[in-house]
């Protein structure tokens, strides 16, 4: 379960670092003209990274293949979220690549490895979707910054507290 807590931790990380941002705690540029923006852009762009080099941890663990698929997704887009930021490009196709991630997280709900006794990861996938959903939304000018952020500040709570549970063998709801 160690791939599994590192990929709570990952994505709590990525879901973090845009989500404060996106309330305004380090988003002014510097007097020196630095965008904070291009470093969450590159923090999102190595949690894509981290994330996808978990796959292949995953897909070794014979219980764990189908939640391989679901951080591939998650990889892909903050890879591409990442590099869109860096770039400067229009985040109107990352809300569209965020509608199936977001539905498709949901759907994961009733495999195995998401009801086998685990609420958090049940509870998880739910939330997922509906903040994809929010962060499809955001693209479009419809959901305010404020709330996709303090919607991502709790996503890096909630991915937190099981990585926690994971790491110190804890048993959870």
């Amino acid at each position: 379960m160690l791939s599994v807590s590192v990929v709570f931790f990952t994505f709590a990380i990525g879901a973090w670092v845009i989500g404060l941002y996106l309330i305004g705690m380090g988003s002014e540029p510097t007097e020196e003209g630095n965008n904070p923006l291009l470093t969450v852009g590159w923090i999102e762009l190595v949690v894509g990274l981290i994330l996808a080099s978990q796959v292949f941890v995953l897909l070794q663990q014979t219980d764990l293949g189908i939640v391989a698929g679901l951080v591939g997704l998650f990889a892909l887009f903050f890879i591409s979220f990442g590099a869109a930021l860096i770039k400067g490009a229009d985040l109107r196709p990352i809300g569209n690549l965020a509608i199936p991630v977001g539905i498709l997280a949901a759907l994961y709900t009733p495999f195995e490895a998401f009801t086998a006794g685990f609420f958090m990861f049940q509870s998880s996938a739910i939330w997922w979707g509906i903040v994809f959903l929010l962060i499809a939304g955001f693209t479009y000018g419809k959901v305010p910054a404020k709330l996709l952020g303090w919607a991502l500040v709790i996503t890096a709570v909630w991915g937190f507290l099981p990585a926690v549970y994971l790491v110190l063998e804890v048993d959870f709801f």
